[in-house]
């Protein structure tokens, strides 16, 4: 990943993005952001962890939503 042509990060193969070629598109863009060459538009990108009204946690990580 490079931000203003310098080297900031990098992914190499898939196992960061669950370790085979056909991994959600959302996937990659949280890994994206957390590299710092995206800024997230949604709390869905972010992978923000949201409570129900019981009181237990839910992360949402589960979408295979392509943009």
């Amino acid at each position: 990943m490079f931000d203003n042509g310098v080297a900031v990060d990098r992914v190499v193969g898939f196992e960061e993005l669950g370790g085979s070629d056909d991994f959600p598109t959302l996937t990659l863009t949280r890994r994206l952001i957390r590299g710092g060459v995206l800024e997230a538009r949604t709390k869905k990108e972010k992978g923000q962890i949201s409570i129900n009204k019981a009181g237990r946690r839910k992360r949402d990580e589960s979408d295979d939503e392509d943009y």
